[in-house]
């Protein structure tokens, strides 16, 4: 009688550590998926906003070339300086 109440609580025991077990995994599945889908569309937004940031910048450039090329030449200079 002894073995079979042994038995009974050892497959209790055996039953509750693998639900704790699928429980972890769904949750940690879950959480995957939800900064897979966070990075995702972090990705996108930050990929929009460096698109927009080039169109304004070439209609700058477009629109005062001689200004972009003077800002392009001081901050070559200012590089080298910091450099040296």
């Amino acid at each position: 009688m002894a073995t079979t109440t042994t038995k009974a609580k050892t497959q209790e025991t055996q039953s509750k550590v693998e639900d704790a077990y699928h429980s972890a995994e769904e949750a940690a599945t879950e959480a995957v998926h939800s900064l897979k889908n966070k990075a995702q569309e972090s990705l996108t937004e930050g990929s929009e906003k460096i698109k927009t940031a080039t169109a304004q910048a070439e209609s700058v450039i477009k629109e005062r070339p001689l200004l972009s090329i003077g800002c392009a030449f001081l901050a070559g200079w200012a590089v080298s300086k910091l450099i040296k």
